[in-house]
């Protein structure tokens, strides 16, 4: 069953309510970023790339800092964090090339649900069950 949470949700939405401290950041393969960061109220953020770039290049450099502000760019479609000291992480989406490319990235939040973006300006909000909520 869908919750409530889902189809109130929005990419816009679950961006502004990640904020907290980065607890891991590190490269997995193929060159892709996971980074968890845990919220005031002790929850766990899931964050990874798939077919995306990012800066900076190392990771690590995030860990112990503080995300402030979460924001998809509408235009570029970039994904850019704010973090307390002034350090930004940039997600750069590959350009589109297929239909059925993976998405750039994917969001896992503390109450299980999951965003993916891309590629290009198509997203979509799942539940724990993983059944579609919305789509754009």
């Amino acid at each position: 069953m869908v919750t409530g949470d889902a189809l109130a949700a929005s990419p816009a939405t679950i961006l502004r309510s990640l904020r907290g401290r980065i607890v891991d950041a590190r490269i997995a393969y193929p060159e892709v970023l996971h980074v968890e960061v845990t919220d005031e109220a002790g929850g766990l953020w899931r964050f990874a790339t798939q077919d995306a770039a990012f800066d900076p290049a190392d990771p690590a450099c995030l860990v112990g800092r503080t995300l402030e502000e979460a924001r998809l760019d509408p235009i570029t479609t970039e994904l850019r964090w704010r973090l307390s000291d002034g350090t930004r992480l940039v997600v750069v989406p590959a350009p589109d090339e297929a239909p059925d490319d993976p998405p750039n990235w994917e969001l896992i939040t503390p109450d299980h649900l999951t965003l993916e973006f891309g590629p290009g300006l198509r997203w979509q909000i799942a539940g724990s069950d993983r059944r579609l909520v919305s789509r754009s």
